[in-house]
């Protein structure tokens, strides 16, 4: 039998060849166009996250600022209201300081009382008898005056001293907030009264710190008002000192109080350049609290952002992308035959794009990298900032074992002052050092009994206190499988926000329970303190995050961070919410390991258990 004749190549033909050069010629511009687009957006996403950064950066440090001067003025006005009769050499003493505390934009820190208008020259010559010889009241209006009786400019000559602080509504305002609440209050923006006087394009818009003096110890005027700690600041030279270097030129920012309804009213502007046009979803803006207002921080990108962002691959791959497409269709079409040339230049088109995705992950993974390696350096930097800490304390120790029985009190009351900073410094380390090792330090789970953990973190946090102990309770608490290191920091960090948050003069109710939910324990942390505002309970959680009202607290933001990274790292999930009759309740979640538990173990509901105001005396 013949064999059948050979089957004949298959010819596609023009038409068939133009078609196939049509489709993948298509198909060539829409994996250019696709892939090209898929990289804009992976580029525009690194902006964002990047102006992200930048937004954190600069919140983080206009609230460390502000936080910083805030806390110097409180520390010196409990210091001029611990003296009996204070005079201007003992505040001369105790502002002397304040050049040497590089605080940018402070003008310096004057000291107002309230004089009525039957009393000016009364207080003129009392005041001039404390050592204020060149006084000279200068009364504006009627009514209540607060004069500036004593005065520590930062830019002499001063011409504070003796001025009628009630002429101007801004500081006035500040000043009777303040006396209000009892904490060092933000006033709004304006020009000083120092710098009316300077021309149009040297004036600044300013505010002022103001932190109520009230007698204290033995004094007879002990807990009255006594006057006012009032530091201007001038905006502008605020933000420079404190943001330019952070901000590398990369991003123009503008700090605005927008505490009052209505238009916000500017405070201050860093401007880096130009700032970028036709990039709107690229400006970022936050709110900042700080001394009892509300400070919105607006940053927008600058010429400088975008040449360090690059223009980005995608242009040159949508333009080759294009180029071979047209070839590979012209190629197709003149020369139908060569398919094994077509598929050949189509792998390489594919290879291509292949390597251009790896290049791609690889950039995301140097990002991570660099991630990884500021938290190291972070941690390092944490170590190294123990050392010369630990020389002051010893110093101060030194010098405070060698002053004599007769030594002046003042010297004693300072060195407790840098014993209490240096005591603040090392805090914050320990903090930090805590928040980067949460992150990465090996776990080692283990059985834990929460109630005797919890006894053990409420003996150590309230053993010291001789008076207003706080009542602390806890129901019958389970076993649970975790870390033993990290749960303990988790339960001390959040016990010691109970105790630590409530109003002055209210002892501290605590209550901890657990129940079990499913295949997680759930453990809750009561208390009733002053609360955290509902837009507020996710914020907390950030690193160097603090709730609206905390500022008169002692704190580095840290504690709540470091208690969310244990929890998720043991593959649970921590939140804060409203404790129904006052105060917060903290809730976290850990798994339950099976094997770990106890046979027959059943969910506890909390109740029947131990009250620790029975075994820790000190309970009202």
């Amino acid at each position: 039998m013949a064999s059948p004749a050979a089957r004949p190549p298959y010819r596609l033909g023009r038409a068939g060849g133009a078609v196939l050069a049509c489709v993948l010629l298509v198909l060539g511009l829409a994996v250019s166009f696709g892939t090209a687009r898929a990289m804009e957006d992976a580029q525009r996403r690194q902006a964002g996250q990047r102006m992200d950064h930048h937004l954190e950066t600069v919140r983080a440090a206009v609230s460390g600022e502000v936080h910083r001067r805030v806390e110097l003025l409180g520390d010196l006005a409990a210091a001029v209201g611990a003296q009996r009769d204070p005079t201007a050499r003992d505040f001369d003493a105790l502002t002397f300081r304040l050049a040497f505390r590089a605080l940018p934009g402070a003008t310096g820190v004057a000291y107002a009382v309230p004089v009525a208008d039957a009393r000016v020259q009364d207080a003129q010559r009392a005041w001039r008898r404390r050592g204020a010889a060149d006084l000279s009241l200068r009364p504006a209006g009627a009514g209540e005056h607060r004069f500036v009786v004593l005065d520590r400019s930062l830019e002499p000559p001063s011409p504070a001293l003796g001025s009628d602080l009630a002429a101007a509504a801004e500081p006035s305002e500040a000043m009777g907030a303040a006396r209000r609440t009892g904490r060092v209050t933000a006033g709004r923006p304006y020009v000083l009264l120092r710098d009316r006087g300077l021309p149009a394009d040297r004036r600044q818009t300013s505010f002022v710190l103001v932190a109520p003096v009230h007698g204290a110890g033995e004094a007879p005027d002990a807990g009255l008002l006594r006057g006012w700690l009032v530091m201007g600041v001038r905006g502008g030279d605020f933000a420079d000192g404190a943001l330019r270097r952070l901000t590398h030129g990369m991003v123009q920012v503008t700090i605005s109080d927008v505490s009052a309804p209505g238009p916000a009213r500017p405070a201050a502007t860093v401007r880096n350049g130009e700032p970028l046009a036709g990039s709107p979803e690229l400006r970022r803006a936050a709110t900042v609290e700080a001394a009892g207002r509300a400070w919105r921080v607006e940053l927008t990108p600058t010429a400088a952002f975008a040449a360090a962002s690059g223009a980005g691959p995608h242009p040159v791959l949508l333009g080759g992308g294009t180029a071979l497409s047209v070839l590979t269709a012209g190629l197709v079409l003149a020369l139908t035959a060569s398919r094994e040339r077509a598929l050949s230049r189509m792998e390489h088109t594919a290879e291509a794009l292949r390597a251009d995705l790896a290049r791609h992950r690889l950039a995301e993974a140097r990002l991570r990298e660099r991630g990884a390696e500021l938290e190291r350096f972070a941690s390092v930097a944490a170590y190294d900032l123990k050392s010369p800490l630990t020389v002051i304390t010893g110093y101060t120790e030194l010098v405070e074992d060698q002053l004599g029985p007769g030594a002046d009190p003042r010297i004693r009351g300072w060195l407790q002052r840098v014993r209490q900073s240096t005591g603040r410094m090392r805090r914050l380390i320990d903090d930090l050092l805590s928040y980067s090792s949460a992150g990465d330090v090996p776990l080692e789970p283990a059985e834990v009994d929460l109630e005797q953990l919890v006894a053990a973190v409420v003996m150590e946090r309230t053993a010291h206190l001789a008076h207003d102990r706080p009542h602390v309770g806890f129901g019958r608490l389970p076993a649970v499988t975790a870390d033993p290191a990290l749960l303990r920091q988790v339960m001390d960090h959040l016990i010691a926000n109970a105790v630590k948050y409530v109003r002055h003069g209210a002892t501290a109710q605590v209550d901890v329970s657990a129940e079990r939910r499913g295949e997680a324990w759930r453990v809750t942390v009561s208390d009733r303190g002053i609360g955290i505002a509902p837009e507020q309970r996710e914020s907390v959680f950030a690193a160097f995050g603090r709730a609206r009202g905390s500022e008169g607290y002692p704190g580095t933001g840290l504690g709540l961070a470091i208690c969310r990274r244990i929890v998720e790292r043991h593959g649970g999930a921590i939140h804060a919410e409203e404790n129904p009759g006052g105060g917060t309740r903290v809730v976290f979640t850990l798994p339950v390991v099976p094997e770990a538990s106890p046979p027959g173990a059943a969910a506890e509901d909390g109740t029947g258990g131990t009250d620790l105001s029975g075994t820790v005396p000190g309970g009202r």
